[in-house]
Formats: structure tokens, C-alpha cells, sequence
């Protein structure tokens, strides 16, 4: 599959993310290295240890990311996992984290198919 195939598949927008960051092969580069990338295993030691100062830290750095690569599925509920931990709201917080973990593992899935 490719990089275009796979934002298809995740509904999203490839050619919006090309014309911002201005180039399709570091578009390829950056989504395909997105897998390597350690900060989601870093939110869920965070989360694990109930350590919520971090867990916000890397839970806004994959926002960040997410909103960047066009992932608007991921970057919506990171958002909402993000703003409930910037302003210490944790009644919803385990669902909210459940549904990060959801829509980072349908990108995982996909991605593993990229070539």
C-alpha cells in the first residue's frame, strides 16, 4: 500500500497535508517513521503510573504530530485527553485514553501495509 492508499483507508487528507508541509517525499518519510516513534509507548507508562504531568507532556506532543501528518481522528481525541489533563479533569480520563489508544492502533495497522 502506499503513503496516498493509506490516508484513503484512514480517511483522511494527503494532498492538504502535502501542500502544508510542502514536499510529498518527506510527507512519505515522516508517515511511515511514525510507527518508530516512541511517544505513545511514553503516554502509556505515563498513564500506567498514573503520572499525568507526563502523560499530558507526551499525549500533546501526538496531538501535535497527529494534527501535522492529517491523522484527524487521532489528533481529536488526543485533544480531548489533552485538554482534560492541562486542566486536571479526570473523571472521563480511562475512556478518553481508551479511545487515544484505539485510533493510534487503527494508524499502526494501516501503516504496517505501507511500503
Amino acid at each position: 500500500m502506499t503513503v496516498e492508499e493509506f490516508y484513503k483507508k484512514i480517511n483522511a487528507d494527503y494532498q492538504d497535508v502535502i501542500r502544508r508541509l510542502a514536499n510529498k517525499q518527506i510527507v512519505d518519510r515522516i508517515v511511515v517513521k511514525f510507527k518508530e516513534d516512541k511517544t505513545f509507548n511514553n503516554l502509556q507508562e505515563a498513564m500506567k503510573q498514573k503520572d499525568y504531568k507526563e502523560a499530558f507532556r507526551f499525549v500533546h506532543t501526538l496531538k501535535g504530530t497527529s494534527a501535522n501528518l492529517g491523522f484527524s481522528k487521532l489528533y481529536k481525541s488526543t485533544n480531548i485527553l489533552t485538554e482534560s489533563l492541562r486542566n486536571n479533569i479526570y473523571d472521563h480520563l480511562e475512556e478518553e485514553y481508551k479511545k487515544v489508544i484505539k485510533d493510534y492502533q487503527e494508524i499502526i495497522t494501516f501503516l504496517k501495509d505501507v511500503k
